[in-house]
């Protein structure tokens, strides 16, 4: 389905690859865990571009002004929800900046979701929290 942009999606494609870039092949409810985190972010990736929503992440191994404890993706969804994430593996645990940062959030009304598993997340996306 074209989305209706007022920025060509070449443009968009070109700033933001994550968004449009080649995907690997999809993997849809075929596993209930991951391996390693960055697994998990890529089905996450694979899920919003299907949806058409934009997923906002950066990455802490580079430089960049990210804020110490924030969600691996900020995720703009349909309906005006904008959904906090951080992913965790199995055994993985919040840092301390990740659970102040996450408390604090809280407090002022929003949620930053956990989660270990693409199915964890899709029961997100469905607004059943």
């Amino acid at each position: 389905m074209p989305m209706n942009l007022p920025i060509p999606t070449p443009t968009l494609a070109r700033l933001n690859p994550q968004l449009f870039g080649c995907q690997k092949a999809e993997v849809r409810g075929q596993r209930s865990e991951v391996s390693t985190e960055a697994d998990l972010h890529e089905e996450i990736f694979s899920e919003c571009r299907r949806r058409g929503w934009i997923a906002l992440h950066g990455s802490m191994a580079e430089r960049t002004c990210r804020t110490l404890g924030e969600p691996d993706f900020v995720i703009l969804a349909d309906g005006g929800r904008v959904l906090f994430v951080e992913c965790k593996t199995r055994t993985g645990k919040l840092s301390p900046a990740q659970a102040a940062l996450k408390f604090h959030a809280e407090k002022l009304g929003h949620t930053v979701h956990i989660v270990r598993s693409l199915e964890e997340f899709l029961w997100i996306a469905t607004g059943a929290n």
